[in-house]
């Protein structure tokens, strides 16, 4: 009998001792999706403007493929609607996102993204509809909707400035290589947004480093087919089809660096 106590005890130890190891050597699976599924990192844009193989800056002479020489005086333009295409084709928008960009300026942040492989991108220039009628002083001035000097905004009833490129320019018959005339380019009107799409080029977003896109703008290219001698200006209303012409040279501009 004392025998069989003995053996019970050491059945309810054995027991016991299996639980407590069950408890503690649980085994945790580093590749799980789930232990990283909130992880992010930053996102950043930088974009380099040029203007054929120079770069391109304020109060700077350059010439077009036929010689003529401009210069700018202020050069501005809204990018809204970033869209990033994930690797199983999903997308994840940025709402809210608009940047005013400058180039003066080549640095923008993009905010925090969850980590991943992407395939591709796109984004708008302009903005869209739904606030593109909107009113600058619902914004704080921090906001590149708000109110800007000089003005990247018509009126409620017409909408944003979606591209401001404003200098001079030479417009005699035969160019003088005098910079007498005034170029000013004053994009904007819901017709005009284009969106400029990158699929396939994929980047990696990783927890270990910020990751960057680098974006080119080439304002040669967006005066291709434009005679800068007769069409140095429009402010897009009255349609005179130049404003056409140079919103879709955007969709050429742009490069992926």
């Amino acid at each position: 009998m004392r025998q069989g106590f003995l053996l019970w005890l050491l059945c309810i130890a054995l027991f016991a001792s299996c639980k407590k190891d069950d408890a503690v050597v649980q085994p945790i699976n580093i590749s799980d999706s789930s232990n990283h599924a909130n992880a992010t990192q930053t996102l950043s844009l930088k974009i380099s403007h040029k203007c054929g193989n120079n770069p391109l800056s304020l109060n700077t002479t350059y010439a077009d493929t036929t010689g003529r020489i401009f210069s700018f005086s202020d050069f501005r333009y809204y990018i809204s609607n970033i869209v990033l295409i994930k690797n199983d084709g999903s997308e994840l928008p940025l709402t809210g996102k608009i940047l005013l960009a400058d180039v003066q300026q080549s640095d923008y942040t993009l905010g925090q993204i969850p980590i991943g492989q992407y395939q591709g991108f796109r984004f708008m220039i302009g903005i869209d509809s739904s606030m593109n009628h909107s009113d600058p002083a619902l914004y704080p001035s921090s906001s590149p909707l708000s109110y800007q000097n000089p003005p990247m905004h018509w009126g409620w009833n017409v909408g944003y400035i979606f591209m401001r490129a404003e200098g001079s320019v030479d417009t005699s018959l035969v160019p003088s290589g005098n910079l007498n005339g005034v170029l000013s380019y004053h994009l904007g009107t819901d017709e005009l947004a284009r969106v400029i799409d990158f699929p396939q080029h994929s980047f990696n977003v990783t927890e270990s480093a910020a990751a960057t896109i680098q974006l080119q703008f080439d304002f040669l290219k967006m005066l291709s087919n434009v005679d800068l001698q007769s069409e140095n200006i429009t402010h897009s209303l009255p349609r005179t089809g130049l404003e056409g012409k140079l919103a879709d040279n955007w969709l050429s501009s742009f490069t992926v660096q």
